[in-house]
């Protein structure tokens, strides 16, 4: 069975979330430095992953924010080293939520990245599979 990965790009980190193999439940990884963002064409090969997702900044009005391009460039990379076609996902609010449901939660504070890839493939999961 295979499994869906889910990204929350950023230049310093990318947020990680893999799904369980029936595409039920996403869970957080450990974010990935940008500069290690070649582990996650081994974590696609590893993890049996068939279908990427990607946060896509938008702004309120569900146009694409300035970083869009960054993220279109680190989507057409990814695809070309893994195959695979990759979904975006509007990501917006998405942070915000996870910092104010995390707020003083410690632990959490190193996991935002990935907690926002998480409720990204969460949702997604939810309404899609």
């Amino acid at each position: 069975m295979s499994r869906v990965l889910a990204l929350d790009y950023g230049t310093k980190r990318i947020g990680v979330a893999l799904s369980d193999e029936t595409k039920k439940i996403a869970f957080a990884k450990p974010y990935i430095p940008f500069s290690r963002r070649a582990e996650l064409v081994m974590m696609v090969a590893e993890d049996e992953v068939s279908q990427i997702l990607l946060g896509m900044p938008k702004n309120l009005s569900g146009e694409e924010t300035a970083a869009a391009g960054a993220v279109r460039e680190f989507a057409a990379w990814l695809t070309e080293q893994t195959g695979l076609p990759i979904t975006f996902i509007d990501e917006r609010f998405t942070t915000k939520e996870i910092l104010r449901e995390n707020q003083g939660n410690k632990e959490a504070k190193g996991m935002v990245d990935s907690l926002v890839a998480q409720r990204i493939l969460q949702n997604y999961l939810d309404n899609n599979v």
